[in-house]
């Protein structure tokens, strides 16, 4: 069991008989009355996200969570595939649960399977990926004063905020946290 004091990004406790994921959690005391825990969980068999406050010192059940290599094949409209590396077996996840971070990821991309009593919940990606661009507005003369942008299209799909001088066919390594561009390639 764990308490509201032991909350930590990614941690999985049970809710009501199911797998819920801290995705953010912040400490509130308030001037008057008790504290309490506002959190932020998904729901990892159906990836939902809620707002939810705890009362301090409320306890849960922590759930043990194992992981295995694979590698992102494809995605249709209602499933991404994974090859499961050690068993060469093909398994697929909603894609509603995994939806966020298919956008970073290519064929072939090497990813951890998210299992609970041997039950596919979620995906693991890098912090980082690195992904080609493959459309990008060219820079506009003058426009370089104070850290000029520009939106561009990866070949994933995934649209990106980057500095002008990024073109098309760079390489470019995109944080997966927060989507934001860290550097080229």
């Amino acid at each position: 069991m764990i308490s509201t004091s032991d909350f930590e990004k990614g941690i999985v406790i049970k809710i009501e008989s199911e797998p819920w994921q801290i995705v953010d959690y912040q400490f509130v005391n308030p001037g008057k009355g008790s504290a309490f825990y506002r959190t932020t969980i998904k729901n990892l068999k159906n990836g939902k996200t809620l707002e939810k406050t705890f009362k301090s010192g409320d306890r849960f059940e922590e759930i043990e969570l194992n992981y295995k290599k694979a590698v992102y094949l494809y995605s249709d409209k209602k499933n991404a595939v994974f090859l499961e590396k050690n068993k060469n077996q093909r398994l697929s996840l909603p894609l509603e649960n995994c939806k966020n971070k298919i956008k970073y990821l290519k064929e072939k991309s090497e990813i951890d399977l998210v299992y609970s009593d041997d039950e596919l919940l979620d995906i693991n990606i890098p912090k980082k990926v690195t992904l080609k661009v493959k459309e990008a507005p060219p820079a506009v003369k003058g426009n370089t004063a104070t850290g000029a942008t520009k939106t561009i299209i990866l070949e994933t799909g995934l649209e990106v905020n980057t500095p002008i001088f990024v073109k098309e066919g760079d390489e470019i390594i995109v944080n997966t946290e927060t989507g934001e561009y860290v550097s080229r390639g």
